[in-house]
């Protein structure tokens, strides 16, 4: 039978929904809440039909009460890692929302807890579980000449003021790289391999005097066999355009990749119609597929893919395109 884990949801915005979803869909327990604004817990209760669920306004005192076998982090991002090592270090599954950290110090701070913890350590890059993403690597195996990722999307100066700390240095870590583009620079490096070399251009261009961090971003990765591949992602559009990945194979096959829609040298092999979503549709279907993994990992006593060394490449190769400022320099290991 089927073990059924008692999770805890740490922060209660705008994602939280997908994990609510995902955690009642797999079969678990959703056992405790916690936001330092409690008004977001009993509004997710009220949308998602919730009872009897206590709330917290402290993350410590909610582990220490309800022991939890395991916490989703749905946080700003400068409180992932301090919160992943806290419940880590008790021996508490965490399943927390990208980036894993916003500085090297922190990530650090992960990786030892990690290696010292008998719990799970798993990230949500729910893109790798959208279908369309898992066949492109499939078809990529055979080799890519080269690679490009967009992701043009509209995050205006009513979306930053919603919450404080959105497009702060210090508490969201940079700008459309860390927070939107963060997906699909991943399902690069996992189709394309990690990059050794990265040149890169990002700029304020237009959201100025609304944030402090980056609106646009430009890269060329290299890889250790001289393959490169190309993101370019900015939030200053005027309305959302899908999130798209093209693929050259060393075969000559001309790949273009969208959640929802896939064509193979213009021929379309994969094609579904807008769906309602928990969230946004530009977040995907991939939430409730991860945490169902997640938790089988965890049950067959095997490690979940995208754990630490996983989650840690794609903000590496971020810190690595705020240090580039225009040089080609090497990613830091």
């Amino acid at each position: 039978m089927k073990k059924q884990f008692r999770i805890a949801l740490i922060g209660c915005g705008a994602i939280a929904g997908n994990h609510v979803t995902a955690i009642t869909q797999t079969g678990n327990i959703l056992c405790a809440l916690c936001d330092i604004l409690p008004e977001k817990a009993e509004d997710l209760m009220a949308r998602y039909g919730l009872k009897d669920i206590p709330v917290y306004t402290d993350y410590r005192e909610m582990i220490q009460k309800e022991a939890p076998d395991a916490v989703h982090i749905c946080t700003p991002h400068d409180l992932h890692a301090p919160m992943t090592v806290y419940a880590l270090e008790r021996d508490i599954h965490v399943l927390c929302e990208k980036p894993m950290c916003i500085t090297m110090e922190q990530m650090k701070d992960v990786r030892h807890a990690a290696k010292q913890s008998r719990a799970q350590l798993g990230y949500c890059f729910q893109n790798r579980y959208e279908p369309n993403m898992i066949r492109l690597r499939e078809m990529a195996q055979c080799g890519v000449a080269s690679a490009l990722g967009t992701v043009v999307w509209k995050r205006d100066a009513a979306y930053y003021a919603s919450a404080a700390w959105r497009g702060t240095v210090a508490h969201e870590g940079g700008g459309v790289m860390i927070n939107q583009a963060i997906h699909t620079l991943d399902i690069l490096q996992w189709i394309c391999g990690m990059p050794t070399h990265v040149l890169a251009h990002v700029s304020n261009d237009f959201l100025g005097n609304a944030i402090e961090v980056e609106d646009t971003a430009s890269a060329r990765f290299e890889t250790e066999d001289g393959t490169a591949f190309f993101l370019f992602a900015t939030n200053t559009a005027k309305k959302d355009l899908p999130v798209e990945l093209q693929v050259r194979l060393t075969t000559g096959e001309m790949i273009v990749a969208q959640n929802r829609h896939m064509t193979v040298n213009h021929e379309v092999i994969a094609s579904t119609k807008e769906e309602e979503n928990v969230g946004k549709a530009v977040w995907g279907k991939g939430h409730t597929a991860l945490t169902a993994d997640f938790y089988t990992c965890i049950e067959e006593g095997r490690p979940f893919p995208i754990g630490v060394d996983e989650a840690d490449k794609a903000v590496r190769l971020i810190f690595a395109m705020y240090a580039s400022n225009g040089k080609r320099i090497a990613v830091p290991q």
